[in-house]
C-alpha cells in the first residue's frame, strides 16, 4: 500500500479469493523478522512481527538491520512504510481503481468499500493514465480543503445552522485529524487538491468511527474518486480497530447516498453519537 497513489481504472477478468485469512499488517517503525524468500515473487519476503503476525511483505516496506542479509535468513528488519498484506476478493467483471505495479501486484479499491492487493495478471483493461492521485493530507493542504468544504456544502443547501461547514476544525483540518484514531485523505488532479474525506471517532459511541467531511469539487466528480476514497477511509478504520463506521448526510444528496449504499452502508432511522450536526436528516451505518 502506498501513501501517494496514482489510481487508474481496471476490470477483474476472473474471480479470486484471498489466500490468507489473517494477513500481516504493520506500521512504519515496527520491528520484523524476515524468515524466507519467495521463489515465485522475488520482490516479496516472509515477515513475522513480535506479536506473531506473519505473511508476505514487499521488499520496499522494510530495511534490514546492520550486517543482515536476505541471503542468510532469518534476518532482523525495521518497517520503513505502513504495510498491509490483505488481498482483495474479486468478482469477474468487477470494476476497480488500481495503483502502480509493485512486484506483479497492485493495491486496489472496489465499489464495495474494500481494499487490498490484486495480482496484475488478474486485471484487464487497465487505463494508461492515472485518473487522480489520493494521499494523506498535509498541513499545506489546509486552505484547499477548507475551500472545498465551504464551496461544495452550499451547493446542497448544507450551509445553515447544524451543518459541518461551521465546525471549528474546517480552518485547520490537518491538525484536527492528526490525533489518535483519525485520518484524512485528499484527492488531487494535475497537482491541484479537488476533494477529501476522512474518519474520526464518533463522539459518545465506543468502537465506532464517523466518515467525515467527504466533498469533491465538480472537476473531480465522475472519475471514481468517491469509490476509492470511501474504501481508503474504511481500510484506515479497520487498521485503527473500529468495528463500525457511521455517517450523516442530507436529503437531496442522492448521488452521494447511492455511493454509500454501493459501499455497504445501510440506512438507519436515527442519529448516533454527538456530532452536533442537527441539520442532517439521513443516517447510515456499516460494519467493518
Amino acid at each position: 500500500m502506498q501513501s501517494h497513489e496514482p489510481l487508474r481504472a481496471a476490470v477483474a477478468y476472473a474471480g479470486r479469493r484471498p489466500t490468507y485469512d489473517h494477513p500481516i499488517a504493520f506500521d512504519a517503525g515496527e520491528r520484523l523478522t524476515i524468515t524466507r524468500n519467495d521463489d515465485e515473487w522475488p520482490d516479496f519476503h516472509w515477515g513475522v512481527t513480535p506479536e506473531g503476525g506473519e505473511g508476505w511483505v514487499l521488499r520496499h516496506a522494510f530495511e534490514l538491520g546492520e550486517g543482515q542479509s536476505l541471503d542468510a535468513l532469518p534476518a532482523s528488519a525495521v518497517a520503513i512504510a505502513d504495510y498491509d498484506a490483505r488481498e482483495l476478493a474479486l468478482t469477474p467483471g468487477e470494476r476497480l481503481l488500481v495503483g502502480d505495479d509493485q512486484g506483479g501486484w497492485r493495491w486496489c479499491y472496489s465499489a464495495k468499500g474494500d481494499a487490498g492487493w490484486v495480482r496484475k495478471a488478474d486485471l484487464s483493461q487497465i487505463e494508461d493514465a492515472a485518473r487522480f492521485v489520493m494521499r494523506p493530507m498535509r498541513s499545506t493542504d489546509d486552505a484547499a480543503v477548507a475551500d472545498i468544504i465551504r464551496s461544495v456544502m452550499p451547493e446542497f443547501g448544507a450551509d445553515g445552522p447544524g451543518f459541518a461547514i461551521h465546525d471549528a476544525e474546517v480552518a485547520a483540518m490537518h491538525a484536527a485529524y492528526a490525533r489518535s484514531g483519525a485520518a484524512y485523505f485528499v484527492v488531487e488532479v494535475a497537482g491541484t487538491v479537488l476533494g477529501g474525506g476522512g474518519i474520526a471517532p464518533l463522539d459518545g459511541v465506543e468502537g465506532v468511527c464517523e466518515l467525515r467531511k467527504m466533498y469533491f469539487k465538480p472537476g473531480l466528480r465522475g472519475l471514481g474518486a468517491g469509490t476509492a476514497l470511501i474504501a481508503r477511509c474504511l481500510h484506515a478504520a479497520r487498521r485503527l480497530g473500529y468495528r463500525q463506521c457511521y455517517l450523516e448526510t442530507l436529503t437531496g444528496m442522492d448521488a452521494a447516498q447511492a455511493l454509500y449504499e454501493r459501499a455497504g452502508f445501510q440506512r438507519i432511522t436515527q442519529a448516533m453519537g454527538a456530532t452536533g450536526h442537527f441539520g442532517c436528516n439521513r443516517f447510515y451505518l456499516r460494519a467493518l
